[in-house]
């Protein structure tokens, strides 16, 4: 299985926003990479779906680390995760991303979806 749907909820922005990211890890081995920009397409307490068009390397058994900075009702936020799929549409690459967060941070998080979401459906 790609990915969980499982998850309590899901926001899908009806226009993806910007999103920036950093590669930590990939295959095991710590990198440094300079800030890349991104799509943030969806997001859930759980993950993100990022699209952006580097082609970031993918492993299941060692899956890469990232780092993304994104603003959310004026909330800025920088979570950690792993790639956990990877799919490719022309020159676009989509990632999903699972959460590397404590339970604080995604209460939070859970928050500003709800408030995201009721702004948008107004």
């Amino acid at each position: 299985m790609r990915f969980k749907r499982e998850e309590s909820f899901r926001f899908s922005f009806g226009k993806p926003i910007l999103a920036f990211f950093t590669i930590d890890e990939i295959n095991g081995n710590a990198v440094e990479t300079s800030e890349g920009t991104a799509k943030l397409v969806d997001v859930s307490p759980n993950g993100l779906k990022l699209c952006t068009s580097l082609d970031i390397p993918f492993s299941q058994q060692k899956p890469s680390k990232v780092s993304i900075r994104f603003l959310l009702i004026e909330i800025e936020y920088k979570v950690h995760g792993e790639i956990v799929w990877k799919d490719n549409h022309g020159e676009n690459y989509f990632y999903g991303i699972h959460f590397s967060i404590d339970e604080n941070m995604q209460e939070k998080l859970i928050t500003d979806i709800k408030k995201c979401a009721r702004e948008t459906s107004v």
